[in-house]
């Protein structure tokens, strides 16, 4: 046996247990996480009427929230401070609760 065999054989032995086929997890098991929980989640401690708001899947009226481009930048971290960092964060907001969020700079006012 050559030692790429004998590797080959060590490494693939012990896997009688592991199933050919790939194992698709359930819908119930997967997590309902997103790529912005975590800035929805900052939002939230900054506007307390936002998490009641979440809470709902859909807002009927809308809802509009105010921050500065200084605030949201500590709140929800970005590699630079520019209002096209939060494009996607205010579309999710908009399509998914129906929230406008309106971010000013110094430059905007």
């Amino acid at each position: 046996m050559t030692d790429t065999s004998q590797l080959w054989y060590s490494l693939n032995k012990d896997c009688s247990g592991i199933p050919k086929a790939p194992v698709e997890l359930s819908p119930d098991s997967k997590e309902t996480t997103n790529k912005f929980s975590d800035d929805i989640k900052a939002l939230g401690e900054y506007f307390p009427q936002l998490t009641s708001l979440l809470a709902t899947d859909k807002n009927e009226q809308g809802f509009i929230l105010e921050i500065s481009l200084k605030e949201i930048f500590v709140l929800c971290p970005r590699n630079r401070s520019r209002l096209d960092r939060y494009g996607k964060l205010q579309e999710y907001l908009k399509e998914n609760y129906n929230i406008t969020l309106i971010i000013k700079s110094q430059k905007t006012k």
